[in-house]
């Protein structure tokens, strides 16, 4: 059968077999199918076409470039991608001309091929390594990932890398801690990053935090306190730009054993309080252990006289607080579990608590439910006019009962420098790989 016939069966019910036809059919159908997929208007749906593609492999390379390179709109860029990325083909090598190539397009892409064959890329690793200095940042950074994700073999690479002459040097440095953490640097770079580190401790201005996970508060500056009370060790200066960054980072890259728990993030003292963010008592259960969390917050009063915790999650609604005075529990509340919450603390007065609705049954009738200009301005009219009090926050209840730490600024006190600090699990594995912003 006709190449032409069997695309126009692509659409219809016969589609499977001619899909396969099509690519016993080999380099003689790449040009026909690129065509349908390239086309936005094609009653053929475009994964479909970009499977066969995939399917017959290195005949379909070098079409599926140019038209990546020449893609008039950003979706015909895409599907090219999505295509290009998937290709059978056995050798890697293949791909390489694609990291020289003039479209930026091509560029990242190839590497993002290279990106998800991992380890097994790393002896093409010198032609990524060779572009790192890309004019193109999205390109740099597409290439940084492929890097990260070939893994530890590549250090050597980019150690070499660090000790040649030129800009990519210091991309170089990034792309080591991405990889290996600082166990990848070699004692030169880890003194290079210290002395910076030390050079920023001495000016640095406190700044509001991105919040996602949990923190513990104690109102006490004795690092040395801290640090055994929540049996940590290992204590590295940073700044505070680098402990938030890598606390964030930690939550939020998958990956590698034990990723979130190595290690935590402890503050100076600010205004008054010490803050610890992260798990420092990995015990590595799903969810929030609220007993664990009450009995670790009374055992941490009883050293400092009052002790905090509390979540916060930029994903969804989730909010959490508990605090401890004097080895007794003075307030528990989750809003995901409102039933067993406990006690009640004066830095909620004036808030209703996240898990009241205090909106009247009828309040949004008539707004579309994907109207969400027309369901905030009625939201703020009917809050207004019924007088209902803000909800509490793990945020609204700091600022009133310790530090907030998303609303951090010059105006904060500070004593002491941060720290990163190993917990259990990090004197067993070290610290996780990742670039963090100093």
């Amino acid at each position: 059968m006709e190449i032409q016939a069997l695309i126009d069966q692509l659409a219809g019910p016969e589609s499977r077999a001619a899909a396969d036809a099509l690519v016993a059919a080999g380099e003689p159908a790449v040009r026909p199918v690129l065509a349908v997929l390239c086309d936005e208007d094609s009653p053929v749906a475009w994964t479909t076409g970009a499977t066969i593609l995939r399917r017959i492999g290195l005949p379909a390379l070098d079409p599926l470039v140019e038209a990546m390179a020449a893609a008039p709109t950003d979706e015909v860029s895409r599907r090219c991608g999505w295509a290009h990325c998937g290709l059978r083909i056995e050798d890697l090598a293949a791909f390489l001309p694609g990291l020289s190539h003039p479209s930026p397009k091509v560029r990242a892409n190839t590497a993002y091929v290279l990106q998800l064959k991992g380890e097994a890329a790393l002896p093409h690793a010198p032609a990524l390594l060779a572009r790192l200095d890309d004019p193109d940042p999205d390109v740099r950074q597409r290439v940084a990932w492929a890097i990260g994700e070939i893994g530890p073999g590549v250090v050597p690479h980019l150690r070499r890398l660090r000790r040649s002459r030129g800009a990519v040097r210091r991309r170089a440095l990034e792309v080591l801690a991405a990889v290996g953490g600082p166990s990848a640097l070699d004692d030169r770079d880890l003194a290079l990053v210290r002395r910076l580190i030390r050079s920023k401790l001495a000016t640095e201005t406190p700044e509001p935090m991105h919040l996602c996970g949990t923190w513990y508060a104690v109102p006490t500056g004795d690092r040395d306190a801290v640090l055994d009370a929540f049996g940590l060790s290992d204590p590295e200066p940073v700044t505070m730009r680098l402990g938030a960054s890598a606390w964030n980072q930690d939550h939020h890259v998958w990956g590698g054993d034990h990723r979130s728990c190595r290690r935590v993030y402890v503050t100076p003292r600010l205004d008054g309080w010490t803050l610890v963010f992260g798990d420092p008592f990995p015990d590595h259960e799903d969810g929030i252990d609220a007993a664990a969390v009450q009995d670790r917050c009374r055992d941490l009063s009883r050293r400092f006289g009052a002790a905090h915790w509390y979540g916060a999650s930029c994903g969804d609604e989730w909010t959490a607080w508990c605090v401890a005075e004097d080895g007794g529990l003075v307030r528990y509340y989750d809003v995901f579990e409102p039933d067993d919450q406990i006690g009640s603390h004066p830095a909620e007065d004036g808030y209703v608590l996240p898990h009241d609705d205090a909106f009247p049954d009828d309040a949004f009738d008539g707004v579309e439910v994907n109207d969400s200009a027309a369901f905030q301005a009625r939201y703020f009219q009917v809050k207004e006019d019924l007088g209902i009090p803000d909800e509490c926050h793990a945020t609204s209840f700091a600022a009133r009962a310790s530090v907030d730490p998303s609303a951090l600024g010059p105006e904060t006190s500070v004593q002491g420098h941060a720290a990163l600090a190993l917990t259990s699990c990090g004197r067993r594995h070290g610290h996780p790989p990742g670039a963090l912003e100093i």
